[in-house]
């Protein structure tokens, strides 16, 4: 195709061309002068829309404002409408707003064009917020109109209270927002809602009272006499609509009280009924008892428990204000209990006192001598039997106890079982009497001694409670006619009685017999004893091994005091002190013997009687050798003054009889048969202690060791009892020790002469001693007075002058309690703080065959001395006199079973295997280190035991 050029074109072209241009130029100018006539157009046009929306927006607030007025004026605020008129309402009048909403609408569209934000208009959302809750007032107002009409007819006993109350206050929750919501507005139907809630909040509680299952008739008729009205609370018309006429809501405090009664009463009620069931399955524990047709009741524990809690019940039950409907139940049931309780506690008293004299009654010896009791005591046997029989047929604790006449019955019975014991112990007191030295036996063991009277053997078990060491008698039965030629000691020591003692009395007689005969037997054979010594030139050990124990060391005692009264007599005469000195080296020279004698093979009678010599022995030497250290060469020197001396001279009946000297008191031996129980080694601490008791024993005083324990208080008066040769009586004092018992022990000391020691007698109650204090002063003043009858307790006794009372305090006690001011008085005290273990190790070492007793002696204190102070605190560990002395005796013991290892390794054996046991693992390395110390050059021998 060819392109014309401009050029090319033709004039014509270039001429149309031309005037179409100008005529373009023109419709373009007439386009923007349309234009611009169109666009003032527009603005005012624009311009009339915009004022005719603000216009329309204004009268839509007039129409807002009329809708309004009509809706208060007009709205259904008052509750004489029905829910579903005054729901309607609020609809219509929510329509009319919606369409005022649709309008308002609208408008904002129209403003939105113009690009104009006109705020909403308030009213609206007033009113719609209005009608909202209105809407919900009536919604609830309807709501519980709807569960009236579902609960009005439904009978009391069918009303769901919890689904009630649980409605009926989310309903109240909700209308309280609203109301908290429209407090500035006045309408009436959410005032009337709330009163009608409020109203029904009030009768469900009253509805929940009636409802209570522990209402009884009882209770309606307290509510009808409240109401002043009558009706039937079981009739089927007895609905909420009923109860709601009756105006209950108005009594509502009352029938809460009401129902709160009934309440209370059913739990006492129930209690009631629980007691029935529980006494209804509780029977006696009837078990037969020996023969056929006895019974007994045992375990009571569980009885006497339930009733405990049965009577609190009723207690508690008592002190409610509510138990007036009960009163009666509860008095009898408590009359019940009582009268089943009395009836346990009298079987039980009845049987515990029939049983203990059954026992006793069975022997033919103590049916003889209480005819009339015996005779008594059949005739309650049967009674009890015919009870028990009748309690076993029927087990019931209730019903077997409510038998008539029972408590009667078994009082009846228990005062005459009373009225028997007193007899048997009056029978039992004149036992006493006769033989003292019962009074330290109890009531049973003297009721098995005098049940088989013609039987001495029954009395053989019993020997060593009635005498110090007399374990049994060498019987001899001829021709139907049982004698005692002699006595045993526990250790096996046996003494031939000087004549033989008839047993065919009764056993109170012959055992004063056993009494006399062993006191006269031991004079005469210390007497002959004496003689056999005298006669000895060289070595005792013959002598030793003939005579008796107690009778080598009192002959020996005798001796030594003879010597040193003459080797003082000497002395003073020639003014030479030369023979103390040889004294001295004789008595050197005889404990060589002995410790020669011990380091033999010996019986072990042979050796207690030595070990026993030598630790008097030891004694002695010490005094010899302290009376030439000070130069005494007067025989009136307190040196020897103090000691206590024992002499073989005539009494006021020119008979030889044993004396014993310490300052300016004067004893007689007592001939206690002691046997070989072994001796206290005599520290100057004992020596001291001895000073004090004989010279309180001679002003008529009673004598108190105090200190802690392990320090010898009690053996050192059971000690000096055996120099004396009394009779200790050692009692462990306790807080349950009774006058009574204390009384009946002082009664056996006065009457036979023996002494007492009380151990820890501050742990008497201070009221109990109180009383005792009494008891202890009747004894000394008579004691003071000479008297040898005299009153304690009520009746005359006697008196032997050799008594002794003696007390032992630990002030370290936890439960120490001081003794009465009037107590202390007649006891001269003495202070036993801190034993001499040393000398006492060494004594004992001595003793047991060991040689170098001294530095080995001074070992074993310190070994113990710094176990305490190094070692820690256990509640096992014991490093006392107790545990040191247990050593040296077991010491002793490997020495005899070892005599060819030296004594050194024996005491270190001794050391490790009785304490390594009883440690700790910490306190071993400690304990092993002391040893090492005490012990550096000396290995421990390795024994087989097994062998």
């Amino acid at each position: 195709m060819k392109i014309l050029k401009p050029k090319s074109l033709s004039s014509g072209l270039r001429l149309q061309v031309q005037a179409m241009r100008e005529a373009l130029n023109e419709k373009w100018v007439w386009f923007q002068q349309v234009l611009i006539l169109s666009d003032d157009r527009q603005q005012k046009d624009k311009e009339k829309f915009k004022n005719n929306l603000f216009l329309s927006f204004e009268e839509l607030k007039n129409k807002v404002d009329a809708a309004a007025q009509e809706f208060s004026i007009k709205g259904p605020f008052q509750s004489t409408l029905r829910s579903d008129l005054a729901l309607r309402q609020i609809e219509e009048h929510r329509v009319q707003l919606e369409a005022l909403k649709q309008e308002q609408n609208d408008i904002f569209s129209g403003l939105a064009f113009f690009r104009i934000k006109q705020p909403p208009c308030k009213m609206i959302w007033t009113m719609e917020k209005d009608m909202d809750q209105l809407q919900q007032v009536w919604e609830i107002s309807q709501e519980c109109d709807e569960n009236w009409n579902n609960w009005r007819y439904v009978h009391l006993t069918k009303l769901q209270t919890q689904s009630m109350e649980s409605k009926t206050q989310d309903m109240f929750r909700k209308l309280h927002v609203l109301q908290r919501d429209l407090k500035n507005k006045d309408w009436e139907i959410v005032h009337f809602s709330k009163m009608k809630i409020e109203q029904f909040m009030q009768i469900i509680p009253v509805i929940t009272d009636l409802r209570n299952p522990a209402m009884r008739d009882r209770h309606w008729t307290q509510i009808y006499e409240e109401l002043e009205r009558s009706f039937d609370h079981t009739s089927t018309d007895f609905t909420l609509e009923k109860i709601i006429s009756l105006k209950m809501d108005h009594y509502a405090g009352s029938i809460c009280e009401i129902s709160g009664a009934a309440s209370k009463e059913l739990s006492i009620e129930q209690g009631l009924e629980g007691i029935k069931k529980t006494w209804e399955k509780i029977f006696l524990d009837i078990t037969p008892y020996k023969e056929e047709g006895l019974f007994r009741l045992r375990g009571t524990g569980d009885l006497f428990q339930t009733l405990d809690d049965s009577q609190v019940i009723l207690s508690t039950m008592r002190a409610s204000c509510f138990v007036k409907a009960f009163e009666r139940e509860v008095d009898q049931w408590e009359q019940q209990l009582s009268h089943m309780l009395d009836v346990i506690e009298m079987i039980l008293t009845v049987q515990r006192n029939w049983i203990y004299l059954e026992n006793i009654f069975q022997g033919k010896d103590i049916s003889d001598q209480l005819p009339n009791e015996c005779k008594e005591f059949a005739g309650i046997s049967d009674n009890w039997k015919t009870i028990m029989g009748r309690l076993h047929k029927n087990k019931n604790a209730l019903q077997g106890t409510c038998h008539p006449g029972l408590l009667e019955n078994l009082f009846n019975m228990s005062t005459k079982l009373e009225e028997i014991l007193k007899a048997l112990d009056v029978y039992l007191e004149n036992k006493r009497q006769i033989f003292p030295r019962f009074y330290f036996l109890s009531n049973d063991d003297m009721l098995e001694i005098l049940g088989q009277s013609q039987n001495p053997e029954a009395m053989q078990p019993h020997m060593k409670k009635c005498f110090d060491n007399i374990k049994s008698l060498q019987l001899d039965k001829r021709l139907n006619k049982q004698k005692a030629n002699g006595m045993y000691s526990s250790d096996g020591e046996f003494i031939a009685f000087t004549r033989p003692i008839q047993l065919d009395i009764p056993v109170e007689g012959w055992l004063c017999d056993i009494e006399k005969n062993m006191q006269s037997t031991l004079k005469a054979y210390l007497n002959d004893c004496l003689v056999d010594m005298r006669k000895i030139t060289g070595s005792r050990d013959k002598w030793v091994k003939e005579w008796p124990g107690q009778l080598i060391i009192t002959a020996s005692q005798i001796k030594w005091t003879s010597d040193v009264t003459r080797s003082l007599i000497i002395n003073k005469e020639r003014e030479d002190k030369s023979s103390l000195n040889s004294l001295k080296k004789k008595q050197v020279s005889m404990l060589q013997s002995y410790s020669e004698m011990i380091h033999a093979d010996l019986p072990k009678l042979l050796r207690l009687k030595v070990v026993a010599l030598i630790t008097v022995e030891v004694h002695a030497r010490d005094v010899i050798d302290k009376l030439a250290k000070t130069g005494c060469s007067d025989v009136d020197a307190f040196e020897w003054f103090c000691q206590l001396r024992l002499y073989w001279e005539k009494d006021k009946a020119e008979v030889y009889d044993c004396i014993i000297r310490q300052t300016n008191s004067q004893f007689k031996y007592g001939y206690e048969y002691l046997g070989n129980s072994g001796r206290l080694v005599i520290t100057p601490l004992t020596d001291r202690c001895y000073m004090t008791l004989t010279t309180a024993l001679y002003l008529h005083r009673g004598g108190s060791p105090k200190g802690p324990a392990s320090t010898g208080k009690t053996e050192t008066v059971k000690d000096l009892g055996k120099s004396l040769g009394m009779f200790v009586i050692v009692v462990n004092c306790s807080e349950g020790l009774d006058y009574k018992s204390i009384a009946r022990m002082f009664s056996g000391l006065a009457q036979t002469g023996a002494w007492g020691c009380f151990n820890e007698f501050h742990r008497i109650n201070t009221e109990v001693l109180s009383v005792v204090a009494q008891q202890i002063l009747s004894i000394l003043s008579a004691l003071s007075a000479g008297k040898s009858l005299f009153q304690f307790e009520g009746q005359k006794i006697r008196l032997l002058p050799s008594c002794g009372i003696f007390i032992t305090i630990n002030p370290g006690y936890a439960g120490h309690t001081e003794l009465p001011d009037n107590l202390k008085s007649m006891f001269r005290p003495i202070s036993m703080v801190v034993p001499d273990s040393t000398l006492i190790a060494e004594i004992l070492l001595f003793g047991e065959g060991f040689s170098n007793c001294k530095l080995m002696a001074k070992k074993v204190f310190t070994l113990y001395s710094l176990a305490v102070q190094q070692l820690s605190q256990q509640d096992h560990y014991d490093f006392g006199l107790r545990a040191l002395t247990s050593l040296l005796r077991y010491a002793g013991k490997k020495r005899r079973l070892s005599p060819s290892i030296v004594d050194e390794e024996i005491l270190l054996m001794a050391m490790k295997d009785m304490n390594i046991p009883k440690l700790t693992s910490a306190d071993l390395p400690l304990f092993n280190g002391i040893i090492q110390d005490l012990f550096p050059a000396v290995d421990t021998p390795v024994i087989e035991y097994g062998k």
